[in-house]
């Protein structure tokens, strides 16, 4: 994994598109990549994250400019390692992942240098899709491991025609890249 602070124009670029509100802007936004660049754009609080109301053919035009795959805003973590987070990338023709999990080991493994270590990432609230993503970071034999998971929920249920009502159908986000391929990238 590889992170970086973000540059000043690419800081400006990405937060004009993404319509953050003045005051709202945190300092540390960075570029995290598990294969393919994202920037990270802290702001103060989950209000300011749900507020967002991006313009996604310019967020689209920067992220194409910038070469990046997209842009994870989160809030500030609370003391338990709460935040709240959107992840756009309109670019891949993505306006916005009810649930990044890489983008989440990359906010986890940025959070860890100031003595973060534990995060739950709420994010889809604003799709009506609510997940919440797990994120640690453990020190590990090459370097610091970062440790990430999710619950899956049941949705619907079917009747089985022998035994009765049966839970036949859970609904649980595509991960970019492959599981395999982040395992690999935290050293697994």
């Amino acid at each position: 994994m590889a992170v970086r602070d973000a540059t000043s124009v690419e800081t400006d670029l990405v937060v004009d598109a993404l319509g953050v509100a003045a005051g709202d802007l945190l300092a540390g936004a960075c570029v995290a990549s598990l294969g393919r660049a994202r920037i990270l754009v802290p702001v103060r609080t989950p209000g300011a994250v749900v507020a967002l109301v991006p313009h996604l053919d310019r967020l689209r035009a920067v992220c194409d400019q910038l070469g990046l795959l997209g842009c994870y805003v989160f809030s500030a973590p609370t003391r338990s390692g709460g935040v709240v987070a959107r992840m756009f990338a309109p670019s891949i023709g993505v306006p916005e992942d009810i649930a990044n999990v890489n983008s989440t080991a990359c906010l986890a493994a940025r959070m860890a240098g100031s003595g973060c270590t534990e995060l739950a990432v709420d994010m889809g609230d604003v799709l009506g899709e609510p997940a919440t993503i797990t994120a640690s970071v453990r020190p590990g034999p090459t370097g610091p491991r970062v440790l990430v998971g999710a619950a899956a929920m049941v949705v619907r249920t079917a009747s089985h025609p022998v035994s009765g009502p049966k839970a036949t159908e859970v609904e649980a986000p595509d991960l970019d890249p492959p599981l395999k391929a982040l395992g690999d990238a935290c050293g697994r």
